[in-house]
């Protein structure tokens, strides 16, 4: 959404260099995690990425997740620190056969 602005706009006309950051990453970390290619370390600045979006935007709201819209942030953050863990999975690039 924020990168290509679809299916709707976010955030205005403009992204700010935050958020443009913020769009690089998941739209390229999220290409690297569907391939599985170099998902460790992907997932680990993702997650961290998704921590700071929510401190950031939704923690200042309010403390509970449900009432100042930040579910989503936090299960995303919680995903990746499990795919920092569990790493890629048995089709994954990062785990291809050497000829």
């Amino acid at each position: 959404m924020k990168l290509f602005s679809f299916p709707a706009a976010q955030g205005g006309d403009h992204l700010s260099p935050l958020m443009l950051t913020a769009a690089l990453l998941e739209f390229i970390g999220g290409i690297l995690i569907t391939v599985g290619f170099l998902t460790r370390p992907v997932a680990f600045i993702l997650s961290g990425q998704m921590a700071v979006a929510y401190f950031m935007a939704h923690a200042s709201r309010g403390f509970w997740p449900a009432l100042n819209n930040g579910e989503a942030a936090i299960l995303f953050s919680f995903i990746f620190i499990y795919l920092f863990f569990a790493g890629a999975g048995a089709f994954s690039v990062d785990n291809r056969k050497k000829i």
